[in-house]
């Protein structure tokens, strides 16, 4: 499952009638072979979901009762599946200050500037009781074939309030779906102000049909604050953006590969 493409005075699912105990209708599954692609797929200047070379964004907040930390990565790298130019788009994450998950996120953007999911390589990393690293597994990773599984969609060009779609469609592996809540919200954090925010509802079939946290998007800025809700549907925790930057090629990247290698012997204080 995506956390980020991760991860104060807002409109929630359940103002909307979408409490995590309510089941959503029947997603559209968007056609991407009605889309088209050029050049510059792998180029995203979508306004909620901006995907440029070497931008990194940070996330902090609590997330199943644990302090969770969320790093975002733009590459360099493309790569190419069902004859589509993705952006490779690196995502890692900590909990208790033990790296859990280390993800390859593939995206593209159309010529009308949807933004398409076509899969992931997750690595999650497990632990013992006594949080001694015991292993890595791949659980979650898919990548779309054409025929299975199927490109979704991950930010519209213009989303519309009441759309249901999509984002993952592998069967047995994620079916990650969207409803667009608002698109008027405001969000306040210690990061900045943000006026005009996307708000979406989003959860995974696999799972169940409720609705498990609110997704918030600022125009220009992208993913700002995630609200995990509850089985009520009400706000249980928040991980919010607290630093976003470009960062220089290809030193830092680098750098952030060893930090999160690294982050496997410490131990949770």
């Amino acid at each position: 499952m995506n956390r980020n493409g991760f991860r104060i005075g807002l409109m929630s699912a359940g103002v909307l009638g979408l409490s995590a105990g309510v089941a959503l209708g029947d997603p559209i599954l968007p056609d991407w072979t009605g889309a088209t692609f050029d050049g510059m797929s792998s180029v995203s200047d979508n306004m909620y979901f901006p995907l440029q070379e070497w931008s990194f964004s940070a996330y902090e907040g609590i997330e199943d009762g644990a302090d969770y930390r969320g790093e975002t990565l733009v590459t360099d790298q493309v790569k190419n599946i069902l004859g589509v130019d993705t952006r490779v788009v690196r995502d890692v994450a900590y909990e208790d200050g033990l790296l859990v998950e280390v993800a390859f996120d593939w995206y593209a953007q159309d010529t009308d500037g949807n933004v398409w999911y076509f899969g992931e390589h997750v690595n999650n990393f497990n632990y013992d009781d006594d949080d001694n690293f015991i292993g890595v597994d791949h659980e979650g990773s898919w990548i779309a074939d054409g025929v299975d599984f199927l490109p979704g969609i991950i930010m519209y060009a213009n989303p519309m309030v009441g759309a249901e779609y999509y984002q993952e469609y592998a069967p047995g592996v994620a079916f990650d779906f969207a409803h667009v809540n608002s698109v008027t919200d405001s969000v306040d954090i210690d990061f900045g102000s943000f006026a005009d925010v996307l708000n979406t509802g989003e959860g995974n079939f696999i799972d169940g049909p409720e609705i498990a946290e609110n997704k918030l998007y600022g125009p220009g800025t992208g993913l700002v604050l995630i609200e995990v809700l509850d089985d009520a549907g009400e706000v249980d925790s928040e991980v919010e953006l607290i630093a976003q930057r470009t960062v220089p090629a290809p030193g830092p990247a680098a750098a952030l590969l060893l930090a999160a290698t690294g982050a496997l012997g410490r131990r949770r204080r």
